[in-house]
């Protein structure tokens, strides 16, 4: 009998990659976010930027702009993430009127485990999609990520 794809680790980690990856942009579509949200105790603003920042210092005006909030409400979405000690902010040297934020070990370990349990979210599947539309789904995830990544870039 054929291994079923919820079965297959490296197939279910390839997927729940690249959902942790589209999470900040769909929001409450292939998974329970709400259940993110509950399970991690911080609103899913707050997970976006932490995924934000895999990688990546971003600029307050950087990270207003790719979720599409005002810089003033970014500001506290921040600090709630530094008062939990998940993020730093530090002042660019070359322009001390910009502050970057910068992802801390905690941020990375609290990724972990909401990466951990996107992973759970996509084994509970199991019943609705076939392991060749699993494969589709994922790769069409990672080409999504792959072209928004250009298109960032390019702006």
């Amino acid at each position: 009998m054929p291994k079923k794809w919820n079965e297959d680790n490296a197939l279910v980690d390839s997927l729940a990659g690249n959902l942790f990856e589209a999470l900040p942009l769909f929001p409450k579509r292939l998974m329970h976010v709400d259940e993110l949200v509950r399970r991690h105790q911080m609103p899913f603003s707050h997970i976006q930027i932490l995924i934000m920042l895999v990688g990546e210092d971003m600029s307050i005006g950087q990270i207003s702009e790719r979720l599409g909030i005002a810089k003033p409400n970014i500001t506290p979405l921040v600090d709630a993430l530094r008062d939990s000690g998940l993020v730093e902010r530090i002042r660019s040297e070359k322009d001390r009127r910009i502050v970057h934020v910068h992802l801390l070990p905690e941020g990375e370990e609290k990724l972990q485990a909401i990466r951990e349990d996107i992973a759970a979210q996509v084994k509970a599947w199991k019943g609705s999609l076939s392991r060749s539309e699993v494969k589709e789904l994922s790769g069409a995830l990672a080409s999504m990520n792959r072209i928004a990544a250009l298109v960032q870039a390019a702006e």
